[in-house]
């Protein structure tokens, strides 16, 4: 048996721990303890089972037993302090947390000593690309945001054409400013190609370099370099995605080709600085929701006819209204609407402003609002990974949770290695509570917290799920972790989308009631 997480391998057969093709030495103990964690990554293992399994009943002290746990951490680039794979749960035991795939096929040339590789995600049927993080060769490191707005745009354009699967930014973010293997790359994101490049910029002139490379093989599959003006950044975006098109499906060259041009606002300040609020949501805290909002308004106050901008800061002020973070939320959902209205009024047909409108949607409770922008953006772009995991969450807050799970698990897979994945799961929660799969649902909310403690809607749906199971003091002490993080929160904003009639969130708002969430 093999298993396969992050980039180690652990095979039972030849007893090897690999990280990518390296082999690492650990004592036998170490690997019987990891393969026992890993084979029961589905339940609690409490110390007597390791205890009994692993040292066949003796005596064992706690001391030695967490020195033993922390060689197997570091074996796995782990720590007791991160506790990313292997989790302690105080007074009950451990659990391997980390997505895990598994092969029962043995090595057919292990007496060679050859390890072929083995993808951690299945490759999709259709043809399917990653575009890490294009590298900022200037000597202006703040200039960096033309090299992630390269990325973002490749990225979206590639997204047009539906016979391409195309891998969300936020999976490729943990590549950046790293020297990465591609083969490897290609099998931790399930992918059969890889697009590396570079910008430099020089005075108002910019190079740009690319190549798309076979995964698989290593194989140069495409490359060129294009010199542009500045004012001609986006034309040079087109020109790289039609190559990347080209190569991959020539007859599709001359349909996409045409397929999407940007209208950008004249002034690359504008977008400079929109490119920089939204790389600030990739985290969700109050900082980067405050710099997210700061750059989206002086974006705005410098070119207002730019919807992305408008639409950045509907959803800073939406999240804003929900979380309670400001001085005045519903000052904040009123500022919301009013740029929603505005994004609808400058552009219906850019994918990322529609999404950040009905994620704003979303976070004041106007979910079928939501759901009608959400399914437009994604329409427009089907890989829009986080627009199907706010999609899901909208679908359940009207009681369609069957149609939000199947947008959770398509936001997953086109996402897999997203840092807002804990919300996706947050989505799958909620969907399996208005399913009234209160287990399910605790099961997903534990995903999401163990990649993100803070996610206070993991912790709000673990509460209602509790709750509704009877487990009223576990569902007390999650509405207590979850209000260290949106201390403001009460029944009032969550009731606002009990307005409509939604069974399901009103059996979620009464779950919070009895969990002791205050009025």
């Amino acid at each position: 048996m093999r298993y396969f997480f992050e980039r180690y391998t652990l095979d039972t057969g030849l007893r090897e721990l690999l990280r990518g093709t390296e082999v690492l030495t650990v004592a036998p103990q170490v690997f019987d303890l990891l393969e026992y964690l890993i084979r029961n990554k589905d339940r609690v293992v409490s110390k007597d089972d390791l205890i009994q399994t692993i040292w066949n009943g003796r005596s064992v002290s706690d001391a030695a037993l967490k020195t033993r746990l922390n060689v197997v951490r570091n074996a796995i680039g782990d720590s007791g302090e991160e506790q990313r794979l292997i989790k302690t749960l105080p007074r009950r035991g451990f659990r391997f947390v980390a997505a895990v795939q598994q092969d029962e096929k043995s090595i057919e040339s292990a007496e060679k000593g050859v390890h072929p590789a083995q993808p951690l995600l299945s490759l999709p049927d259709k043809p399917s690309i990653a575009v890490l993080p294009f590298q900022n060769l200037s000597d202006d490191s703040e200039q960096e945001y033309f090299a992630d707005g390269m990325t973002d745009d490749i990225t979206t354009l590639l997204s047009q054409t539906r016979d391409l699967i195309v891998i969300a930014r936020g999976s490729t973010l943990a590549y950046k400013a790293k020297t990465v293997d591609i083969g490897e790359v290609g099998r931790e994101l399930g992918v059969r190609y890889i697009l590396e490049g570079s910008v430099r910029k020089a005075g108002r002139k910019i190079r740009v370099n690319a190549q798309l490379v076979e995964a698989t093989t290593a194989i140069r599959v495409w490359g060129d370099h294009f010199d542009r003006e500045l004012t001609d950044l986006f034309v040079v975006q087109d020109d790289i995605t039609s190559g990347i098109v080209g190569a991959l499906h020539p007859q599709l060259l001359s349909a996409e080709a045409q397929s999407y041009r940007r209208r950008p606002p004249n002034s690359l300040d504008a977008w400079g600085m929109t490119a920089r609020g939204m790389m600030a949501l990739i985290s969700l805290t109050k900082e980067n929701l405050d710099i997210a909002f700061d750059l989206a308004s002086r974006s705005v106050a410098v070119c207002p006819d730019f919807a992305l901008a408008s639409g950045l800061r509907a959803f800073a002020l939406g999240y804003r209204s929900y979380t309670q973070w400001g001085e005045d939320w519903y000052a904040d959902a009123k500022g919301a609407s009013a740029d929603i209205d505005r994004t609808l009024g400058l552009q219906v047909d850019d994918p990322t402003a529609l999404f950040f409108v009905g994620a704003a949607s979303a976070f004041m409770a106007r979910h079928r609002a939501s759901v009608g922008l959400l399914e437009r953006a994604i329409e427009l772009n089907p890989n829009l990974a986080m627009g199907h995991g706010v999609l899901g969450i909208s679908y359940a807050s009207i009681d369609r949770p069957s149609d939000g799970l199947i947008h959770i698990e398509r936001a997953l897979r086109l996402s897999p290695r997203d840092p807002m994945t804990y919300l996706f799961f947050a989505g799958q929660a909620l969907c399996k509570f208005v399913a009234g799969d209160f287990s399910g649902a605790i099961s997903s909310a534990q995903k999401g917290l163990s990649m993100n403690p803070s996610s206070a809607d993991n912790h709000f749906y673990m509460a209602a799920a509790l709750s509704e199971l009877g487990q009223v003091e576990r569902a007390k002490e999650q509405v207590r972790r979850a209000l260290r993080f949106v201390p403001k929160m009460t029944l009032r904003i969550i009731g606002r989308a009990v307005e409509g009639r939604n069974m399901g969130w009103a059996r979620y708002h009464g779950a919070l009631r009895k969990a002791g969430l205050p009025e």
